[in-house]
């Protein structure tokens, strides 16, 4: 019998004999538009998302060489995880990041107050919070021309 500790390392719950998967699936994904603006949509801020997220952005800025456009679309969360917020700041540290030019749409008063915490803890770069996707866009085409 395994002991319990290595059983929730392998996301695995033992009961009797019935073994059930418990490790949340990430719900992060990112879509590119037709006119170079990428999507970045999450429905949660799990761990398993936040991971997804972090990774996915540390490989990805590390083949920019010019701006980049990207949308944040958070209008599926109620609420931003404090560890959400930490993430946030973190991928704000890479040396590429100021070539993120970042629209943050969001449909929360919470989301949108955690947001601007996460803002206001690392100055600098390139975010507008957005209520309408239109504008944000609109945003983003004056910012980095194509």
């Amino acid at each position: 019998m395994q002991n319990f500790a290595s059983v929730c390392r392998r996301g695995i719950i033992q009961v009797g004999v019935i073994e059930t998967a418990v490790m949340q699936q990430s719900t992060f994904r990112i879509m590119m538009r037709p006119d170079n603006i990428g999507v970045i949509c999450a429905d949660d801020t799990s761990e398993a998302t936040l991971t997804h997220w972090y990774t996915y952005s540390m490989a990805d800025m590390s083949t920019y060489t010019v701006p980049v456009k990207r949308l944040y679309d958070m209008r599926n969360l109620d609420t931003l995880s404090m560890q959400a917020v930490r993430t946030a700041i973190k991928i704000r540290r890479h040396p590429k990041a100021d070539l993120i030019y970042s629209a943050v749409l969001t449909s929360n008063a919470t989301v949108t107050a955690l947001v601007n915490v996460a803002l206001s803890v690392q100055a600098g770069g390139h975010f507008q919070l957005f209520t309408e996707e239109s504008k944000a866009v609109t945003w983003l085409h004056q910012k980095v021309p194509d």
